[in-house]
């Protein structure tokens, strides 16, 4: 079997769309946002296809606020006719010449799933990133119909950072932002003007990385229409065609100057590892990573040497320096990472290589920068970058973790019959040495050091457990008892990562129940474990969003200052949320707790 398949689309040939900026300032901090049916282009060679998006485009508007400004937005859900997407699992995992059916455009042999086909357009709208009272955080199940609005109030007293919008209702959030309900939310203050960083068009540059799939008409062409596709062996939708801004593979004309990229991985499942090429060889040394999730590092940072990781709803705030370089210059931008991603390197000189249908990445071009004249006034140069960016948090220390209470969660895939993996995350209590010996108990070793837990939730309706105080620390610790990748995402406040961990587990067979969970954890490598499980410099930063690979542990330092009430947080692959790898938390303060039972 051949490594990679030809292109059925040409790549190259749309120029990156860039989606319309809303101020909110000129509006008065009051705006309106219709959710409606639209018609859009997603390649020059493909039919129209129909999306549903905010204002009827994929993506929506960036929306851009100044810190501290608070906006009133009215969401209209305009919703109507059928569902844009065909939501199908093939029935077999490869076509009958052994490529993965996810490879390739079309149904492959599945039908569309009727009761996607049957959805309304009920809507719920999640400001993801945002420091955001409970009542206006989008929870799930806080739906509006098609003829209703929702009105949001967002207090925007946060630090500037790129955020985004997306689609949050239960169960269908996948097929929800898969049909176009995206868009960015960009906060702006004065500390940031005081770098002198690009700022709007035309040398900050949003960069919304999706992968899409196209059905495939009686002709063998392709039709234009949205395909979420799955398999019998892999739940997630990894669509063979990349889309930024809603393009696919598109082309960007620069200037020899330097460009701000804020990007961000909207996927729902597929993680990039981004790699720039020049002449074949890769061209990093011209990225400087400045920001990341909640907004400015401290200190800028170089891209891994691998290239640059962004899983789901993983943002990066870059500078790219192209004033070197000779008019006519191509530069191309790969993704390396091969799905479900393991957090496995691949070397970034052999990007152009990636191709890999096993790893359902049948094309690893993402989109191309081709460097013009000058056209804005001034001469030629480059911008330097500031040796030193946010000045307003530092980095948590050991002594403010003295006894800060810890919280456990295992992430969690059970096998199910006839029907897809239920992904979970087991929030677990510690026990004592007394537990009876029949209990199933996760057992973490660590040298002599032996902690038992046991599981008091796995669902997201189970009984709410972590009840954070405001303005304490805790540690989070997420233990991956998979094989794959997860990005966990926690509402409300950014944290901080302060470790990660190489384990080995083993779990016997039947000892993932419905809400027990029965496995043995062993702090240290494994002899297999090829990650190095250390904390990459552009993870230093306040993030809402963190990639937990599989034999590690992570440790995250959360801190709630604002905001009590219910909030979530989940795993950020789409496919994964739906199938209940979601929980909530009450955010509480202290006074409260004493009347709490």
């Amino acid at each position: 079997m051949a490594k990679s398949q030809k292109f059925p689309l040409t790549p190259f040939v749309d120029p990156l769309p860039l989606p319309r900026r809303l101020i909110a300032a000129e509006h008065g901090g009051e705006l309106s946002v219709s959710i409606r049916s639209g018609a859009h282009s997603f390649h020059r060679d493909l039919p129209s296809s129909q999306v549903w998006g905010y204002e009827g485009t994929a993506p929506g508007p960036t929306i851009e606020v100044e810190s501290g400004e608070q906006v009133r937005v009215r969401w209209r859900n305009e919703l109507d006719g059928e569902f844009p997407v065909d939501v199908t699992i093939a029935p077999d995992e490869v076509d009958a010449e052994g490529v993965p059916v996810q490879c390739l455009p079309g149904l492959s042999g599945g039908t569309p799933d009727d009761n996607v086909s049957a959805l309304s357009g009920y809507s719920v709208v999640h400001l993801h990133g945002g420091l955001t009272p409970a009542v206006y955080d989008g929870w799930t199940e806080n739906l509006f119909a098609p003829g209703q609005d929702a009105y949001n109030t967002y207090p925007g007293k946060q630090r500037a950072s790129m955020l985004w919008y997306h689609d949050h209702v239960m169960g269908v959030t996948r097929f929800n932002v898969y049909a176009g309900l995206a868009g960015l939310w960009i906060i702006r203050d004065e500390r940031e003007r005081e770098l002198g960083l690009p700022e709007g068009g035309p040398y900050e540059v949003p960069l919304l990385l999706q992968d899409r799939n196209f059905g495939v008409g009686a002709d063998g062409t392709l039709t234009g229409r949205l395909v979420h596709k799955t398999d019998p062996g892999v739940m997630e939708a990894f669509a063979p065609f990349t889309v930024v801004n809603g393009k696919v593979w598109p082309f960007l004309n620069v200037e020899p100057t330097t460009y701000r990229f804020r990007a961000l991985n909207g996927s729902n499942a597929r993680t990039f590892r981004l790699v720039l090429l020049r002449d074949g060889a890769p061209d990093h040394g011209r990225i400087t990573q400045i920001g990341t999730d909640a907004g400015l590092l401290r200190e800028p940072v170089e891209v891994p040497e691998d290239g640059l990781i962004l899983a789901s709803a993983e943002r990066a705030d870059l500078l790219v320096d192209f004033s070197d370089l000779p008019e006519g210059t191509v530069l191309t931008l790969y993704n390396t990472a091969g799905a479900p991603f393991d957090g496995a390197p691949f070397p970034a000189a052999e990007a152009e290589d990636a191709a890999d249908l096993d790893a359902m990445l049948p094309f690893p071009q993402v989109m191309q920068f081709r460097v013009g004249p000058r056209v804005g006034p001034g001469e030629v140069k480059s911008q330097p970058v500031p040796h030193k960016l946010a000045t307003d948090y530092v980095r948590v220390r050991d002594e403010e973790l003295d006894g800060a209470p810890r919280r456990a969660i295992a992430l969690v895939e059970r096998e199910m019959a006839g029907m897809p993996n239920m992904l979970t995350m087991r929030e677990l209590e510690a026990v004592g040495d007394g537990a009876e010996s029949t209990e199933s108990l996760v057992k973490i070793s660590d040298g002599d050091d032996v902690t038992r837990y046991r599981s008091v939730a796995a669902h997201f309706e189970d009984t709410t457990t972590f009840f954070p105080m405001l303005g304490e620390y805790e540690i989070w610790q997420l233990i991956n008892l998979t094989e794959d990748t997860h990005p966990i995402h926690v509402h409300l406040d950014p944290f901080q990562i302060v470790a990660r961990r190489p384990i080995t587990w083993s779990i016997p067979d039947g000892g993932i129940g419905d809400r027990d969970l029965t496995a043995e954890v062993t702090i240290g490598r494994g002899p297999d474990d090829g990650l190095d499980h250390g904390i990459d410099d552009n993870e230093r930063g306040l993030k809402d969003t963190v990639r937990v690979n599989p034999n590690e542990i992570v440790e995250i330092a959360v801190r709630f200052h604002t905001y009590a009430g219910r909030f979530m947080y989940h795993c950020h692959i789409l496919e994964h949320e739906d199938r209940d790898m979601m929980r909530p938390f009450v955010t509480m303060p202290m006074e409260l707790m004493p009347f709490m039972s």
